[in-house]
Order: structure tokens, then sequence, then C-alpha cells
């Protein structure tokens, strides 16, 4: 099927699918004018890579869950080589400073309106 009929069946815009061909997490074969042909198959794959986007996971280690997921059957870090849960975990990781980083700034500026207000 083409791109826009795959985009419809999956939910995922045209744009992150193309995006997700260009990162090599999908490959739809290509028909001989070069469009992309998606086959209903990789409607799973695609779902599967756009939690994945979705949950703050990088493209770059998307393609290692997927791969350890279609070899045991499902998504699992258990199923992750040692090198791709460490690049996960520390992927976690930066996003818990994140997190930690944005709540110090979100409290700051509480404290700014709030002292704002007093002074108004």
């Amino acid at each position: 099927m083409k791109i826009g009929e795959f985009a419809r069946l999956t939910g995922i815009t045209e744009r992150s699918l193309r995006h997700y061909e260009e990162a090599g997490l999908l490959v739809p074969d290509r028909s001989a004018n070069g469009y992309r042909d998606y086959a209903v198959e990789l409607a799973e794959r695609a779902g599967d890579i756009r939690d994945l986007v979705s949950a703050g996971v990088p493209v770059r280690l998307v393609a290692d869950i997927i791969d350890a997921a279609s070899d045991a059957g499902g998504i699992s870090a258990a199923h992750l080589d040692p090198d791709a849960k460490r690049a996960v975990e520390d992927e976690w990781e930066r996003m818990c400073r994140c997190v930690e980083c944005i709540a110090v700034r979100r409290d700051a500026l509480r404290r700014y309106l709030d002292g704002a207000a007093a002074d108004g």
C-alpha cells in the first residue's frame, strides 16, 4: 500500500514514516516508479517504533530494541544484548537528569512569580 494508506492504517504521520525509513527502522518496498509500497506486515513494527520514540527512546537505539524484540517475541529489556541494554539505561539516566534540572528551573520560576506577586 502507498504511504498515505499505510499512515491511515497505523495512525502514524507520513512524515514520521519517512523519518523511520531514513533512519533504517522501517524499509518499505519500492515500486517501479519509486513510490513506497508498504506491506501490511510492517504495521506492527511501525507501531512499535512509534511507541518507543514516543516513550523518549532515541531513534539510534530503537533498532536494537526492535530487533531484540523480533528475536525474542516481544519488547522487553531482558532481550537486549548487554551493550544495547546499557545504552538504554544511560538514556534513562540522562532523562532523569533532565527532569531534575527542569524541576529546579520550574521551582525557581515559581519562587520568582510568587515574589513578584507579593511585590505587586
